[in-house]
């Protein structure tokens, strides 16, 4: 089974592999550890009835597997291993794997989604708030749509309203939120007469495409300026953050680009903050992730500064 969990850890909710005869746990990924407030090792330990508050549920849930083979998107409450209850969409379905029988358990918790709607209702609020870091944050004037189209990447006001909603949700589950914010230090300028600006246009599409590609489906990359994109790290360390802050900057090292008839080696500098346990807001966070980024800079290319 431990071939597995490399594979189950990608999957967006959360999943467990178990017995079908006691519920046994073989498998879980890290979702549902953080949803079940239960360690790796002791979810291992444990059977998926074992966070039904309603025993009887337990009964229900093998009659019906027993007779249709699977549930799909049943409303109920579960349990975590400190007994709070919470609402989930739950899913099961018995299978074989190598003639060995399975039970396929995925839920998803339907409160985050109330606690999220609650956030969108105070969106106006929280965008006023954070007013005065969008400035830090961007030069001056507003991004174009056809930066936003160059580039692939939202802008800063999405990676904001996004800020808000992780930090509560790291709040809630205790999980971590990195930030990392890279610059380009060698960014060509843009001389229609000579080249149209292709050199600019072209470092910046790899840029970008390469920030995507170095991050996960749950990580949102945004475009802060000319020559700077932020990503945002939801359940990330700060020790995660620079090590992709590490593989970016090698990895840019290896992209060049022709500028004036001359080739050249793409460079970047990195600024790297995380979300304390007492914040309540990512705005500090992103203070100091502009601190990080200011002293990368004043570096020079291939810097990395954390600014826990």
């Amino acid at each position: 089974m431990q071939a597995f969990q490399p594979l189950i850890d990608t999957v967006q909710g959360s999943l467990l592999l178990a017995s079908p005869e006691d519920g046994r746990i073989y498998c879980a990924n890290q979702l549902a550890c953080i949803l079940l407030a239960s360690p790796h090792s002791e979810l291992l330990k444990s059977s998926v009835y074992d966070f039904l508050p309603d025993k009887t549920e337990a009964y229900n849930i093998c009659r019906e597997l027993a007779g249709n083979n699977m549930i799909y998107n049943r409303g109920m409450q579960l349990s975590t291993g400190g007994g709070r209850l919470f609402d989930v969409q739950l899913s099961a379905r018995r299978i074989l794997l190598d003639q060995v029988p399975l039970l396929v358990i995925s839920f998803s918790d339907r409160t985050e989604a109330k606690v999220l709607g609650q956030l969108l209702d105070f969106e106006r609020q929280l965008v006023e708030r954070s007013l005065s870091i969008v400035k830090t944050l961007k030069e001056e004037g507003r991004q174009s749509e056809d930066e936003d189209k160059l580039t692939g990447v939202v802008g800063m006001h999405r990676l904001m309203s996004s800020a808000h909603a992780e930090t509560s949700r790291a709040k809630r589950y205790g999980g971590n939120l990195s930030s990392l914010a890279l610059e380009l230090v060698n960014i060509p300028e843009m001389v229609p007469r000579e080249d149209d600006g292709s050199a600019y246009s072209h470092l910046i599409r790899l840029a970008g495409s390469l920030c995507l590609q170095s991050s996960r489906d749950s990580d949102l990359v945004a475009r802060r300026s000319a020559n700077t994109f932020v990503i945002l790290l939801p359940q990330t360390p700060i020790g995660g953050a620079h090590e992709m802050g590490r593989r970016l900057i090698k990895s840019l090292r290896q992209l060049t680009f022709l500028y004036q008839g001359a080739e050249n080696q793409a460079a970047a500098c990195i600024g790297i903050s995380t979300l304390r346990p007492e914040e309540t807001s990512p705005a500090p966070m992103l203070e100091r992730l502009e601190d990080a980024l200011a002293k990368a800079r004043a570096g020079g290319a291939n810097y990395i500064i954390e600014l826990p």
